[in-house]
């Protein structure tokens, strides 16, 4: 006796593409910005310069 799992229907396919899609475009366009957000809301470490947007742009 052989088990088949059923097939999804061709619009659980095309919506799970489409939710697939946003989260990588999501993902790609976010990712530097968290990692910005991140480290600004951690704050430098112990006897480092404070940040700022300024030294972030010109150094």
């Amino acid at each position: 006796m052989e088990i088949r799992m059923a097939e999804p229907a061709d619009e659980v396919k095309n919506r799970f593409g489409i939710v697939v899609d946003a989260v990588k475009t999501a993902f790609h366009w976010g990712f530097i910005p968290g990692v910005i957000y991140l480290g600004f809301k951690m704050g430098p470490d112990p006897g480092m310069p404070p940040f700022s947007l300024s030294s972030l742009l010109w150094q």
